[in-house]
C-alpha cells in the first residue's frame, strides 16, 4: 500500500514538473506585444528606453533621459526568428528580435538592430531580465540591456 502511494506521488511530482515547464511560454510575435522598459550601459552613458510593442510586426522606441527629458518617438517593424545552437556542449534555442526603425525627424535614415533573447520566456521579461543587443548605432559592439515589461 505504501508503495502504490509512494509511486502515485512520484508520478504526480513529475506530471507537474512537466506541467510547470510547459507553462513557460515562448516568446512570439504574438504574446510579447506590451510595453517594456530598457536600460542599457554604453560607454560611460547609462541608455534610458521607452519600448512598445504594437503589435505582431510594429513597435515604437523613445529615449528617456534621467533629467525626464524625452526625445522624439521613432516607429519602426521587426521580426522574431529562433535559433539552434550549441551551447556549453548542449543545445540551446535563442530567440532574436529583429527590427530597423526610423524617426520623425529623418526618415531616411534607418537604424537596424537585433535583441539577443538567448533562452528567455515571457515570463523572465515580466520579472526582468538581461539581453544582447546588436545596433547599427554601435557597430562591432553587443551591448547587454535590461528589459522589464510593464
Amino acid at each position: 500500500m505504501k508503495r502504490i502511494l509512494l509511486n502515485a506521488l512520484v508520478s504526480a511530482l513529475v506530471l507537474m514538473g512537466m506541467s510547470l515547464q510547459t507553462m513557460a511560454a515562448e516568446l512570439g510575435p504574438g504574446n510579447i506585444v506590451g510595453r517594456y522598459k530598457v536600460s542599457a550601459s554604453v560607454g560611460f552613458q547609462k541608455v534610458y528606453l521607452k519600448f512598445y510593442v504594437i503589435n505582431p510586426n510594429e513597435f515604437e522606441i523613445q529615449r528617456v533621459y534621467p533629467s525626464g527629458k524625452e526625445d522624439e518617438v521613432c516607429n519602426g517593424t521587426y521580426s522574431l526568428s529562433s535559433h539552434l545552437a550549441w551551447n556549453l556542449a548542449k543545445l540551446a534555442k535563442s530567440t532574436v528580435f529583429e527590427g530597423v526603425f526610423t524617426c520623425p525627424s529623418n526618415r531616411q535614415k534607418h537604424v537596424d538592430f537585433d535583441i539577443d533573447f538567448k533562452n528567455r520566456t515571457l515570463e523572465d521579461l515580466v520579472k526582468g531580465t538581461t539581453v544582447t543587443v546588436t545596433s547599427s548605432l554601435a557597430p562591432g559592439y553587443a551591448i547587454d540591456a535590461f528589459v522589464k515589461k510593464q
